[in-house]
């Protein structure tokens, strides 16, 4: 695989973690039919800070920008760890993750595992 196609790749995965965002936002007010709940979940500046990040990743990707990969790569590290982090200190491990956290999961590790082999870094040359 050229190293276009896996910044592309990387690229179109942070699009969808984005998408998985803001999809579990609209999911739980259709689920709850509540404009009280959908206006906390929204007013929450986590959600804002995410996707705006996950729009400039995506982009910068696109478009091979050297700031989006370092970018990308400590983004997708800090989203996994805090993942993995609230899987340990919440629940524990007896219990499995409900399929959008393994989604998410697989999106974020599909990052790095895109971005860092060297051809794909010095494809970022922008």
């Amino acid at each position: 695989m050229s190293a276009h196609t896996q910044i592309r790749l990387a690229s179109l995965s942070c699009a969808a973690y984005g998408a998985l965002l803001v999809s579990g936002t609209v999911y739980h007010f259709q689920r709850t039919g509540s404009f009280r709940a959908l206006g906390h979940s929204l007013a929450q500046p986590t959600l804002w800070i995410a996707l705006l990040i996950a729009a400039l990743v995506t982009f910068g990707l696109w478009q091979r920008h050297a700031w989006a990969w370092w970018l990308g790569i400590a983004s997708a590290g800090y989203q996994i760890f805090r993942i993995a982090s609230a899987y340990v200190h919440g629940r524990g491990f007896g219990h499995m993750p409900g399929f959008a956290t393994l989604l998410a999961l697989a999106l974020l590790l599909l990052i790095p595992v895109l971005l860092l082999p060297r051809k794909s870094r010095l494809g970022c040359n922008r």
